[in-house]
């Protein structure tokens, strides 16, 4: 259907009868082994310093329901894959400083041509042209300013992307889909917005005021109000069951006029809405308006993880798996694993959210003593004196 360049996904994500894929994947390659053009056409993307890339390719299934190739379940389905990396990328970076995620949707960016349904030549459509040419005259690339990157399921958010499938599939096999799978879909298509680099090497404070009233309005899309929708916001954000310290601790005053004490979550909201008011309504503006307290961060780097969590709480994400009883140790150890392993994805995102009370400076030193204290007691030997 379409090409991502600047992604290599090495394990499909899909649901049955559409998926994204990379060039090896056995359905693709059977394709292209099939049709020469399309085999020609897979081969041609490079950077634009003429580096080969391996894009990857979102596949629909000749039996699959035909709202499957509408243009808005496409796009549905890669907002839904992007919303499944971009928040964990923007963990890690701010709870390891780690670079190395997906934190922009530009990643997710389709490549306007495609092999026709002829496998003959190359069509394009776009809101601004119509073309058709041979694929011997093209030279696609990937999106200039980004580096084409390669990713494996340790970067995905596992049970939010199944979750997200879920929903997507029973979306768009419906004739007439639910009114909330229509509001997720909307809210993620402009998350995705959101989620772009506000601007490339022109940007400026009012681009990132920009991103950020995008991210309020993603998050109002999924609790909508007639007025006052921040404490719609709010309340959704507080169905989540909060699990480390500075997130369940219901000691921020937030942005409204009740002055209750919240969690640091619904703080975080109340901040990105204000500053959206702040941009949109024509403000005067201080040059670190979107840095803020206490640890004199900017703002924008806490929506998409926070977006996340919004998410979790709309959809109901949770472990359902039952617990067997402890006298079945395997079976009980195993769901302990697994049980382990769906938290430790909201985990990050609650820890990557409570960065903001530090400055970097002061969460290295935290970090780095977490680190030694795990080492002195890793290396600790009991000595005879110390046994009873």
């Amino acid at each position: 259907m379409f090409a991502l360049p600047n992604i290599e996904i090495r394990e499909a994500i899909g649901v049955e009868g559409f998926a994204l894929v990379s060039l090896h994947d056995e359905r693709l390659r059977g394709l292209a082994n099939q049709h020469a053009e399309f085999k020609s056409y897979l081969g041609r993307f490079t950077t634009e310093f003429g580096n080969a890339i391996h894009p990857s390719i979102l596949l629909c299934r000749s039996d699959a329901p035909k709202r499957y190739r509408s243009v808005e379940a496409i796009a549905a389905f890669r907002d839904a894959v992007a919303m499944a990396f971009i928040p964990r990328g923007w963990a890690h970076a701010l709870r390891f400083e780690n670079n190395r995620g997906v934190r922009y949707s530009d990643y997710f960016n389709v490549y306007p041509w495609m092999v026709d349904a002829q496998y003959e030549g190359i069509v394009a459509q776009t809101l601004d042209m119509r073309g058709w040419h041979v694929v011997e005259a093209l030279s696609p690339q990937a999106t200039p300013g980004l580096t084409p990157r390669s990713f494996d399921a340790g970067d995905l958010d596992v049970p939010l992307i199944a979750a997200l499938l879920a929903r997507w599939k029973t979306c768009f096999a419906a004739d007439v889909p639910d009114t909330k799978d229509v509001q997720l879909f909307r809210s993620l298509n402009m998350a995705n917005a959101a989620a772009r680099m506000p601007a490339g090497a022109d940007v400026t404070s009012y681009d990132i005021g920009r991103s950020v009233a995008l991210w309020a309005s993603a998050f109002e899309i999924l609790a909508p109000s007639d007025s006052e929708a921040f404490k719609k916001v709010y309340a959704l954000l507080e169905r989540n069951t909060w699990n480390y310290t500075p997130c369940n601790e219901q000691k921020y005053r937030v942005y409204g006029r009740d002055q209750t004490l919240r969690g640091l979550p619904v703080w975080l909201f109340g901040a990105i809405n204000a500053a959206r008011n702040d941009y949109l309504h024509g403000n005067p503006l201080t040059p670190d308006r979107l840095v803020v307290a206490p640890g004199k961060r900017p703002l924008s780097l806490y929506a998409a993880p926070l977006y996340r969590m919004a998410l979790a709480a709309f959809i109901d994400l949770k472990h359902e798996q039952a617990a067997p009883k402890p006298d079945d140790l395997s079976a009980y150890m195993a769901f302990r694993q697994d049980q382990f392993a769906f938290g430790r994805y909201q985990g990050d995102i609650e820890i990557a959210l409570g960065t903001i009370l530090h400055t970097e400076q002061e969460y290295r030193q935290l970090r780095q003593q977490r680190v030694d204290e795990a080492r002195r007691r890793s290396r600790h030997i009991a000595l005879p004196s110390d046994i009873e």
